[in-house]
């Protein structure tokens, strides 16, 4: 494909990622960004919508039976950075720490190219802006469950990943990213004097118990075989240390592929619960929520993106299935699709760190091989 301003693309991309990245935003309290986004698609053309949830965009290009879902995320996250950068963050604590704002510059600028071209298209493009895709609570179930894949044939999305060397894209046929159970436990105990143990009841005891117990039963549950992340991510509880605390909480990460084992293991896990706290003499409140289910990427669909890519004389190779999670998950769940990466690792740069940290930078030329792949399959 032909993409005769694929540099006049690229150029307006950076110029709105830098400054989404200066002004970062989490959740999906998102007023500065969806305010940009909104006013950018109107000045091509578009009649953004909002009637998807909170702080979420939608917009729509072509005609046809067929429509095709292109989504980006724009949240940051709770990161200070302290990369030495001419638009380094301006918020403090906020950080675009997972590139998020690439993504929102380059779906930008696709939907510039896709509005100008609109005659030339064979399908319907649906443009969706999601809040909240590093929020326990998914922004794209949030828009899944408002009808934003209603009448849509295929969804694709990309992300930035500093491991694939910039120029470069990367994809994984069939099952790719896990499912995440971000998990709160609770117990409540009664508090009393240490030196008087017996007229208390000891919540931190029952975490301890528990902590050790849950452990045991997902690996036996897992029997060796089936792939799963159970990170206990935090343990407290306690005021001070002659008091008998009366409260420990537990947050735990929870992943995996295999709904059926997902199940299996949040039986186990209150029954464990359960039993614990009744032997304490003490109760138990459990938050066990999905954040997103798991990714796979349609077969068919991904090898068709892969073809297309190679034919159009772009690089592309194929990654393993990964434990991280992703909730366009959700949306893939109500129809076929895929996600692919591209490639913003540059040593030469120091684009090197790995997402979620503080000193997170891509090499932004990766954003100009995100576009044109984009385009290259929307317009195929």
């Amino acid at each position: 494909m032909d993409i005769k301003n694929l540099n006049e693309l690229f150029d307006y991309a950076v110029r709105l990622r830098r400054d989404i990245h200066e002004y970062p935003e989490i959740g999906f309290d998102l007023p500065r960004t969806t305010a940009l986004v909104t006013e950018e698609l109107k000045k091509m053309g578009y009649a953004p919508s909002h009637a998807y949830g909170v702080c979420s965009v939608v917009a729509e290009v072509g005609e046809g039976e067929e429509l095709l879902l292109l989504r980006a995320d724009m949240d940051a996250l709770p990161v200070e950075e302290i990369n030495d950068l001419p638009f380094k963050s301006k918020v403090a604590g906020k950080m675009h720490a997972c590139g998020h704002d690439s993504h929102t510059a380059i779906l930008l600028a696709v939907a510039k190219y896709l509005k100008a071209h609109e005659g030339e298209l064979t399908r319907r493009v649906r443009l969706i802006f999601q809040p909240a895709e590093e929020s326990a609570v998914s922004g794209a179930k949030m828009m899944m469950d408002a009808g934003v894949m209603e009448g849509v044939t295929e969804a694709v999305c990309t992300h930035c990943d500093n491991t694939v060397p910039v120029g470069q894209l990367v994809i994984c046929p069939g099952d790719y990213m896990a499912a995440c159970v971000p998990l709160s436990i609770t117990f409540i105990g009664k508090t009393s004097h240490a030196a008087f143990p017996e007229n208390g009841v000891d919540a931190v005891a029952m975490g301890v118990e528990a902590y050790n117990a849950m452990k045991a039963a997902v690996a036996k549950e897992a029997g060796g075989s089936i792939p799963y992340i159970w990170c206990n991510g935090r343990l407290s509880g306690g005021t001070a240390h002659n008091v008998v605390p009366d409260r420990c909480e537990m947050d735990i990460s929870f992943r995996f592929y295999d709904m059926d084992f997902a199940s299996r293991v949040e039986s186990r896990v209150r029954a464990i619960c359960a039993v614990i706290a009744e032997k304490f003499g003490g109760k138990c409140e459990i938050d066990w929520k999905m954040s997103t289910v798991p990714v796979h990427n349609d077969e068919a669909a991904a090898l068709l993106f892969e073809k297309t890519i190679k034919e159009a004389g772009m690089q592309i190779g194929r990654v393993t299935p990964r434990m991280s999670s992703e909730d366009f998950g959700w949306i893939l769940a109500k129809g076929k699709g895929f996600i692919f990466r591209f490639g913003t690792r540059n040593e030469a740069k120091g684009c090197t760190g790995p997402s979620h940290k503080n000193t997170f930078m891509i090499d932004e030329d990766g954003m100009k091989t995100a576009i044109e792949a984009f385009l290259t399959y929307a317009c195929r």
